[in-house]
């Protein structure tokens, strides 16, 4: 049977395998060994990149794992910090409570100094004292005493007195 007697797509198939046949030998087509070779060394270079893959990623955890740790001395510092800073809260506290007992021990002797005095004499003095201080001994003393002093007072001084001392007591009251 010549190939002029097969059917023609039968022939055409049979032709592109000598030819094709015919080009891989001339061309020199790779043996299985070669074949073989190239897929070795497509493993190589793939375990190689993920080598390197698994070397940047144990780099990023130890930087991940650094900063953590020096978040966590950073909180340390803080948390002493604030506790110091707390400490010292508590000591100014403290001392300011001291000052207020050592004040308030002052003006009750201040007070009972001036309610032993003449009211003349205690007028004379407090028309010369520091208005907020003048204020604070006549409203804590007892009224009697303080209404005789503001009597032995000069008329412009008592009244300015009188006055700020009825603001004061105003200021106290609750609004009904």
């Amino acid at each position: 049977m010549s190939i002029r007697s097969l059917p023609w797509s039968l022939g055409a198939s049979l032709l592109g395998v000598a030819v094709g046949y015919g080009v891989s030998v001339a061309m020199g087509a790779p043996d299985v060994d070669t074949f073989r070779d190239s897929t070795e060394r497509g493993r190589e270079q793939l375990a190689a990149l993920l080598q390197r893959k698994e070397e940047a990623l144990d780099r990023r955890e130890q930087t991940l794992v650094a900063r953590e740790a020096d978040l966590r001395a950073a909180e340390e510092k803080m948390a002493e910090r604030l506790a110091e800073l707390n400490r010292l809260r508590e000591e100014i506290n403290g001392l300011l409570t001291d000052l207020d007992t050592e004040r308030e021990a002052r003006v009750v002797g201040l007070i009972k100094k001036f309610e032993a005095m003449r009211p003349p004499q205690a007028a004379a003095i407090l028309e010369q004292t520091e208005e907020s201080i003048t204020l604070e001994i006549l409203e804590r003393m007892n009224n009697s005493k303080a209404g005789k002093i503001l009597a032995a007072m000069k008329p412009e001084k008592a009244a300015r007195f009188a006055s700020r001392l009825g603001k004061a007591a105003l200021d106290l009251e609750i609004p009904q």
